[in-house]
């Protein structure tokens, strides 16, 4: 029996065929990609952790893609551990671990520089007063992202001609919080030997919660900690902090190592509860206000703290 078809029917027909091929044609490429790349990942991780043991035996002194012969061998950093009785080290995260300064100053920058010219201010004058009032309230609100809010409302008194402009570019400073900031380097390779030597690892961070979610989740940095402390951001850190950090790794004072770029913040609240310290002084002058400790470590540069075990007593 034959079956009149309408015109265009078979076209259809045809048509549709060749976009379902086209899909799933598509879809197995996406899924081939994403295979190929999971096999890359996986691949590169082996072969990272392959490196990381074949150094220890082979004396190799490795920092991320750089060879220093002043640094440490793998091999190493058990045995001074082990020398110093340190049984955990509980890092700051900002400006110590990752780069975050740098975001704050590029969005301030831009945020001065983009509301100084619509209301005829020169770019640095509003830095140095967008600078200043941040600063100011950062003593009373901490580090909580609505400080923002606040800072220019006081702008707002300041320069009152830009009222409209200050307040409708704020989003630029609210920016700062989803960028993906830099690791500092050799931060992974430094995480990497410490945890192949079996210290316990944590960290004690004063920020925002969300913020810091996304700041490990996009760094992969969480595996690396057995804890992980986040400060209240509407307060500041202080020996309470740390200590709670050194209660849930189950580890003396005494026995802990604590490295932070801020003063007031990690390195003398450490030194009071009597853990060793390294300092890494921070970009931020409000971070790096009082006396440095007498018996802590002073580095520019965190990949320098492997080599600096050997300075602490």
């Amino acid at each position: 029996m034959w079956v009149r078809v309408a015109p265009g029917t078979q076209y259809f027909k045809n048509s549709r065929t060749q976009e379902l091929k086209n899909s799933r044609t598509q879809e197995l490429k996406n899924s081939r990609t994403q295979e190929l790349k999971n096999s890359r990942t996986q691949e590169l991780k082996n072969s990272r952790t392959q490196e990381l043991k074949n150094s220890k035996y082979r004396g190799c002194r490795i920092w991320g893609m750089i060879e220093m012969d002043r640094d440490p061998a793998f091999g190493e950093v058990k045995e001074k551990l082990k020398r110093l009785n340190i049984e955990a080290i509980l890092f700051d995260l900002d400006d110590t671990l990752i780069y975050t300064s740098e975001i704050f100053i590029l969005f301030m920058e831009k945020y001065s520089r983009v509301v100084g010219e619509k209301i005829g201010v020169g770019a640095m004058e509003m830095m140095l007063a967008l600078q200043a009032i941040n600063d100011e309230e950062y003593k009373t609100m901490g580090v909580n992202p609505k400080r923002w809010e606040a800072v220019v409302e006081k702008l707002v008194v300041k320069f009152s001609h830009g009222k409209k402009e200050i307040l409708e570019n704020l989003d630029i400073l609210k920016t700062i919080y989803a960028v993906e900031p830099r690791m500092r380097t050799g931060v992974r390779t430094m995480l990497e030997i410490l945890k192949e030597s079996g210290i316990k690892l944590g960290l004690v961070t004063h920020a925002n919660v969300e913020w810091t979610e996304f700041k490990l989740n996009r760094l992969g940095l969480w595996d690396y900690f057995d804890q992980v402390i986040i400060v209240d951001e509407n307060g500041h850190k202080k020996a309470d902090d740390w200590e709670r950090g050194m209660e849930r790794m189950e580890v003396e004072p005494e026995k802990c190592l604590v490295v932070g770029d801020s003063l007031g913040g990690d390195v003398r609240p450490g030194d009071e509860l009597g853990a060793r310290t390294i300092y890494l002084p921070s970009p931020w002058s409000v971070y790096r206000h009082g006396e440095v400790p007498g018996k802590t470590v002073v580095i520019s540069e965190i990949f320098e703290l492997l080599a600096a075990l050997d300075r602490l007593e």
